[in-house]
Protein backbone atom coordinates (compact mmCIF):
# COMPACT_ATOMS: atom_id res chain seq x y z
CA UNK A 1 0.00 0.00 0.00
CA UNK A 2 2.75 2.35 0.90
CA UNK A 3 4.57 1.83 -2.12
CA UNK A 4 1.12 2.73 -4.63
CA UNK A 5 0.42 6.25 -2.38
CA UNK A 6 4.02 6.90 -2.94
CA UNK A 7 3.48 6.57 -6.85
CA UNK A 8 0.81 9.25 -5.99
CA UNK A 9 2.87 11.39 -3.95
CA UNK A 10 0.98 15.37 -4.47
CA UNK A 11 -1.96 13.66 -5.50
CA UNK A 12 -4.05 13.42 -2.39
CA UNK A 13 -7.56 14.79 -3.33
CA UNK A 14 -7.79 17.99 -0.25
CA UNK A 15 -11.13 19.87 -1.52
CA UNK A 16 -13.88 17.77 -3.18
CA UNK A 17 -15.50 21.00 -4.83
CA UNK A 18 -12.62 22.09 -6.22
CA UNK A 19 -11.57 18.21 -7.43
CA UNK A 20 -15.20 18.30 -9.31
CA UNK A 21 -14.37 21.80 -11.13
CA UNK A 22 -11.19 21.03 -12.88
CA UNK A 23 -12.84 17.80 -14.00
CA UNK A 24 -15.50 19.19 -15.30
CA UNK A 25 -13.32 21.65 -17.01
CA UNK A 26 -11.64 19.55 -19.01
CA UNK A 27 -14.58 17.57 -19.70
CA UNK A 28 -15.54 17.06 -23.62
CA UNK A 29 -18.46 18.20 -24.69
CA UNK A 30 -19.55 15.14 -27.10
CA UNK A 31 -19.82 12.68 -24.60
CA UNK A 32 -22.87 10.60 -24.87
CA UNK A 33 -24.43 8.56 -21.65
CA UNK A 34 -21.71 6.07 -21.84
CA UNK A 35 -23.22 2.41 -22.66
CA UNK A 36 -21.16 0.02 -25.23
CA UNK A 37 -24.27 -0.64 -26.99
CA UNK A 38 -27.98 0.53 -25.94
CA UNK A 39 -29.90 -1.47 -28.10
CA UNK A 40 -27.79 -4.75 -29.05
CA UNK A 41 -28.71 -8.04 -26.99
CA UNK A 42 -25.09 -8.92 -27.29
CA UNK A 43 -21.57 -7.01 -27.21
CA UNK A 44 -18.26 -7.87 -28.14
CA UNK A 45 -15.38 -6.94 -26.21
CA UNK A 46 -11.67 -7.42 -26.00
CA UNK A 47 -9.93 -7.06 -23.04
CA UNK A 48 -5.71 -7.62 -23.96
CA UNK A 49 -6.10 -10.35 -26.45
CA UNK A 50 -9.43 -12.04 -24.66
CA UNK A 51 -12.57 -11.57 -26.56
CA UNK A 52 -15.77 -11.68 -24.56
CA UNK A 53 -19.23 -11.94 -26.01
CA UNK A 54 -21.28 -10.18 -23.30
CA UNK A 55 -25.08 -10.45 -23.14
CA UNK A 56 -27.22 -7.71 -22.73
CA UNK A 57 -30.77 -6.76 -21.47
CA UNK A 58 -31.26 -3.67 -23.13
CA UNK A 59 -34.78 -3.51 -22.73
CA UNK A 60 -35.06 -3.37 -19.05
CA UNK A 61 -33.46 0.16 -19.61
CA UNK A 62 -37.06 1.17 -20.73
CA UNK A 63 -38.76 -0.96 -17.81
CA UNK A 64 -40.41 0.52 -14.72
CA UNK A 65 -38.42 -1.34 -12.54
CA UNK A 66 -38.65 1.06 -9.29
CA UNK A 67 -35.16 -0.14 -7.93
CA UNK A 68 -33.03 0.78 -10.99
CA UNK A 69 -31.56 -0.59 -14.73
CA UNK A 70 -28.51 0.94 -15.44
CA UNK A 71 -26.78 -2.86 -14.71
CA UNK A 72 -28.99 -4.53 -17.68
CA UNK A 73 -26.18 -3.06 -20.30
CA UNK A 74 -22.38 -2.89 -19.90
CA UNK A 75 -20.87 1.02 -20.18
CA UNK A 76 -17.84 2.25 -21.98
CA UNK A 77 -15.60 2.77 -19.02
CA UNK A 78 -15.81 -0.99 -18.03
CA UNK A 79 -13.85 -2.30 -20.55
CA UNK A 80 -11.18 0.67 -20.15
CA UNK A 81 -10.74 -0.48 -16.81
CA UNK A 82 -10.56 -3.86 -17.19
CA UNK A 83 -8.18 -3.36 -20.29
CA UNK A 84 -5.60 -0.98 -17.77
CA UNK A 85 -5.82 -2.87 -14.87
CA UNK A 86 -4.81 -5.86 -16.92
CA UNK A 87 -2.07 -4.61 -19.03
CA UNK A 88 1.36 -6.15 -18.56
CA UNK A 89 2.91 -2.36 -18.15
CA UNK A 90 0.60 -1.57 -15.17
CA UNK A 91 2.45 -0.57 -12.34
CA UNK A 92 -0.66 0.13 -10.29
CA UNK A 93 -2.06 -3.35 -10.57
CA UNK A 94 1.50 -5.24 -8.97
CA UNK A 95 1.19 -3.10 -6.04
CA UNK A 96 -2.61 -3.53 -5.42
CA UNK A 97 -3.67 -7.65 -7.16
CA UNK A 98 -1.44 -10.27 -5.46
CA UNK A 99 -2.68 -14.00 -5.95
CA UNK A 100 -3.69 -13.98 -2.51
CA UNK A 101 -5.89 -10.86 -2.67
CA UNK A 102 -9.68 -10.55 -2.25
CA UNK A 103 -11.69 -8.30 -4.64
CA UNK A 104 -15.18 -7.09 -4.07
CA UNK A 105 -16.92 -5.57 -7.24
CA UNK A 106 -20.01 -3.26 -6.16
CA UNK A 107 -22.36 -2.46 -9.26
CA UNK A 108 -21.38 -5.42 -11.21
CA UNK A 109 -24.30 -5.69 -13.46
CA UNK A 110 -24.86 -8.25 -15.92
CA UNK A 111 -21.39 -8.34 -18.26
CA UNK A 112 -18.94 -10.13 -15.93
CA UNK A 113 -16.06 -7.93 -17.65
CA UNK A 114 -14.34 -7.33 -14.64
CA UNK A 115 -15.21 -10.59 -13.28
CA UNK A 116 -13.51 -12.16 -15.77
CA UNK A 117 -10.61 -10.16 -16.53
CA UNK A 118 -9.30 -9.47 -12.96
CA UNK A 119 -10.00 -13.62 -11.32
CA UNK A 120 -7.02 -15.23 -12.88
CA UNK A 121 -4.70 -11.89 -10.85
CA UNK A 122 -5.86 -12.90 -7.54
CA UNK A 123 -7.08 -15.29 -5.09
CA UNK A 124 -11.27 -14.78 -4.81
CA UNK A 125 -13.60 -12.31 -6.83
CA UNK A 126 -16.91 -11.35 -5.74
CA UNK A 127 -19.02 -9.92 -8.52
CA UNK A 128 -21.89 -8.27 -6.30
CA UNK A 129 -25.25 -6.59 -7.69
CA UNK A 130 -29.00 -6.42 -7.12
CA UNK A 131 -30.95 -9.86 -7.37
CA UNK A 132 -32.38 -8.68 -11.02
CA UNK A 133 -28.85 -8.25 -12.61
CA UNK A 134 -27.49 -11.93 -11.52
CA UNK A 135 -28.94 -14.48 -13.76
CA UNK A 136 -27.33 -12.61 -16.67
CA UNK A 137 -24.19 -11.88 -15.11
CA UNK A 138 -24.21 -16.28 -14.16
CA UNK A 139 -24.89 -16.97 -17.82
CA UNK A 140 -21.85 -13.98 -18.81
CA UNK A 141 -19.47 -15.66 -16.58
CA UNK A 142 -20.57 -19.15 -17.70
CA UNK A 143 -20.56 -19.04 -21.64
CA UNK A 144 -16.91 -16.78 -21.39
CA UNK A 145 -15.38 -18.81 -18.77
CA UNK A 146 -16.08 -22.42 -20.82
CA UNK A 147 -15.45 -20.92 -24.42
CA UNK A 148 -12.37 -21.75 -26.26
CA UNK A 149 -12.72 -19.01 -28.84
CA UNK A 150 -10.08 -16.75 -26.66
CA UNK A 151 -8.10 -15.20 -29.30
CA UNK A 152 -4.40 -13.82 -28.84
CA UNK A 153 -2.39 -10.88 -30.86
CA UNK A 154 -0.78 -13.48 -33.30
CA UNK A 155 -1.75 -13.95 -36.48
CA UNK A 156 -4.14 -16.98 -37.76
CA UNK A 157 -5.69 -19.40 -35.78
CA UNK A 158 -4.46 -20.22 -32.46
CA UNK A 159 -3.35 -24.00 -32.43
CA UNK A 160 -5.58 -26.46 -30.13
CA UNK A 161 -2.74 -27.21 -27.69
CA UNK A 162 -2.87 -23.25 -26.95
CA UNK A 163 -6.77 -23.16 -27.38
CA UNK A 164 -6.59 -25.82 -24.67
CA UNK A 165 -4.41 -24.32 -22.44
CA UNK A 166 -6.58 -21.15 -22.21
CA UNK A 167 -9.75 -22.32 -22.21
CA UNK A 168 -8.37 -24.41 -18.91
CA UNK A 169 -6.96 -21.12 -17.48
CA UNK A 170 -10.10 -19.60 -18.13
CA UNK A 171 -12.02 -22.01 -16.57
CA UNK A 172 -9.81 -21.62 -12.84
CA UNK A 173 -10.30 -18.12 -13.11
CA UNK A 174 -13.87 -18.35 -13.41
CA UNK A 175 -13.73 -20.71 -10.08
CA UNK A 176 -12.45 -17.51 -8.10
CA UNK A 177 -15.30 -15.91 -9.14
CA UNK A 178 -18.09 -15.77 -6.47
CA UNK A 179 -21.73 -13.80 -7.32
CA UNK A 180 -23.39 -12.60 -4.75
CA UNK A 181 -26.61 -10.30 -4.29
CA UNK A 182 -25.74 -7.15 -2.42
CA UNK A 183 -28.31 -4.18 -2.82
CA UNK A 184 -26.76 -1.14 -0.87
CA UNK A 185 -29.79 0.37 0.78
CA UNK A 186 -31.07 -2.42 2.08
CA UNK A 187 -27.78 -5.37 2.44
CA UNK A 188 -26.09 -5.00 6.07
CA UNK A 189 -22.85 -6.47 4.59
CA UNK A 190 -21.45 -7.91 7.68
CA UNK A 191 -24.85 -10.91 7.23
CA UNK A 192 -22.92 -12.42 4.28
CA UNK A 193 -21.84 -15.49 5.52
CA UNK A 194 -19.17 -15.49 2.39
CA UNK A 195 -17.42 -12.69 3.65
CA UNK A 196 -17.22 -13.13 7.00
CA UNK A 197 -13.98 -14.70 7.11
CA UNK A 198 -12.06 -12.82 4.32
CA UNK A 199 -9.75 -9.30 4.81
CA UNK A 200 -11.04 -7.48 1.49
CA UNK A 201 -7.85 -5.95 -0.27
CA UNK A 202 -9.48 -4.13 -3.13
CA UNK A 203 -12.95 -2.66 -3.78
CA UNK A 204 -14.13 -1.77 -7.11
CA UNK A 205 -16.81 0.47 -8.45
CA UNK A 206 -17.38 1.22 -12.04
CA UNK A 207 -19.69 3.78 -13.30
CA UNK A 208 -21.91 3.36 -10.43
CA UNK A 209 -22.35 7.12 -9.37
CA UNK A 210 -25.25 8.01 -11.45
CA UNK A 211 -27.95 9.10 -8.46
CA UNK A 212 -27.51 11.09 -6.00
CA UNK A 213 -29.83 9.22 -3.27
CA UNK A 214 -27.55 6.45 -4.11
CA UNK A 215 -24.58 7.99 -2.89
CA UNK A 216 -24.70 7.78 1.23
CA UNK A 217 -25.43 3.80 0.49
CA UNK A 218 -22.63 3.60 -1.42
CA UNK A 219 -20.24 4.85 0.53
CA UNK A 220 -21.93 3.38 3.83
CA UNK A 221 -21.39 0.15 1.89
CA UNK A 222 -18.04 1.03 0.89
CA UNK A 223 -17.07 1.63 4.92
CA UNK A 224 -18.19 -1.44 5.97
CA UNK A 225 -16.71 -3.87 3.60
CA UNK A 226 -13.57 -1.86 4.27
CA UNK A 227 -13.70 -2.30 8.16
CA UNK A 228 -15.41 -6.07 7.50
CA UNK A 229 -12.30 -8.37 9.89
CA UNK A 230 -9.84 -5.58 9.01
CA UNK A 231 -6.44 -6.55 10.54
CA UNK A 232 -6.23 -4.24 13.91
CA UNK A 233 -2.59 -5.60 14.78
CA UNK A 234 -1.24 -3.86 11.16
CA UNK A 235 0.11 -1.15 12.32
CA UNK A 236 1.91 -0.38 9.11
CA UNK A 237 -1.57 -0.59 7.33
CA UNK A 238 -0.78 -2.72 4.51
CA UNK A 239 -3.43 -4.64 5.41
CA UNK A 240 -6.01 -1.62 4.29
CA UNK A 241 -8.57 -1.83 2.11
CA UNK A 242 -8.13 -0.16 -0.82
CA UNK A 243 -11.35 1.02 -3.12
CA UNK A 244 -10.77 2.15 -6.59
CA UNK A 245 -13.78 3.63 -8.41
CA UNK A 246 -13.83 4.24 -12.30
CA UNK A 247 -16.13 7.03 -13.36
CA UNK A 248 -17.74 8.74 -16.18
CA UNK A 249 -17.98 12.63 -15.74
CA UNK A 250 -21.77 13.24 -16.17
CA UNK A 251 -23.37 15.24 -13.88
CA UNK A 252 -21.55 17.54 -11.25
CA UNK A 253 -23.60 17.62 -8.95
CA UNK A 254 -23.75 14.04 -8.59
CA UNK A 255 -20.07 13.44 -8.70
CA UNK A 256 -19.75 16.58 -6.20
CA UNK A 257 -22.19 15.13 -4.00
CA UNK A 258 -20.12 11.65 -4.07
CA UNK A 259 -16.62 13.33 -3.44
CA UNK A 260 -17.83 14.99 -0.52
CA UNK A 261 -19.67 11.96 1.11
CA UNK A 262 -16.23 9.66 -0.08
CA UNK A 263 -13.77 12.74 1.29
CA UNK A 264 -15.47 12.34 4.52
CA UNK A 265 -14.62 9.01 5.58
CA UNK A 266 -11.58 8.18 3.52
CA UNK A 267 -8.20 9.26 2.31
CA UNK A 268 -8.96 10.25 -1.65
CA UNK A 269 -6.29 10.51 -4.38
CA UNK A 270 -7.10 11.39 -8.23
CA UNK A 271 -4.84 8.19 -10.54
CA UNK A 272 -2.62 10.66 -12.40
CA UNK A 273 -2.31 10.55 -16.50
CA UNK A 274 1.51 9.00 -15.51
CA UNK A 275 0.19 5.75 -14.63
CA UNK A 276 -2.27 5.44 -17.65
CA UNK A 277 0.29 5.87 -20.19
CA UNK A 278 2.07 3.02 -21.81
CA UNK A 279 -0.91 0.71 -20.80
CA UNK A 280 -2.32 -0.29 -24.12
CA UNK A 281 -6.05 1.28 -25.59
CA UNK A 282 -7.37 1.26 -22.02
CA UNK A 283 -4.88 3.54 -20.13
CA UNK A 284 -4.94 5.77 -23.21
CA UNK A 285 -8.65 5.92 -23.30
CA UNK A 286 -8.53 6.91 -19.03
CA UNK A 287 -6.15 9.67 -19.46
CA UNK A 288 -7.07 13.41 -18.25
CA UNK A 289 -9.75 14.68 -20.65
CA UNK A 290 -11.38 11.88 -22.00
CA UNK A 291 -14.56 12.64 -20.06
CA UNK A 292 -13.54 9.28 -17.64
CA UNK A 293 -11.92 9.68 -14.23
CA UNK A 294 -10.61 7.06 -11.83
CA UNK A 295 -9.85 7.34 -8.00
CA UNK A 296 -9.01 5.59 -5.21
CA UNK A 297 -9.47 5.36 -1.66
CA UNK A 298 -8.17 4.55 1.97
CA UNK A 299 -10.48 4.36 5.02
CA UNK A 300 -9.24 7.24 7.37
Amino acid sequence: MTGLISLLQDEEIQDPDEECFILFSSKPDNRDLGFVSRTDSTVSVTINSHDFTIHQAPSLLTSTRETGTTGAVLWKVTPLLAAWMTHPSNIVTKHILKNTSTVVELGAGTSGVLALSFSSFVSKYFATDQDYCLKLLRKNLSENSSSSEVSTQSKGRPSASKRSKRTTETSQAREKITILPLDWQLTEVSSIPDLKDKIINLIIAADCIYNESLVDPLVDTMVDLSKLNKDESDKDHESDTLVLIAQELRSPDVLEAFLKAFHAKFRVWRLPDKLFKDCGDGGRGLLEGSGYVVHIGILR
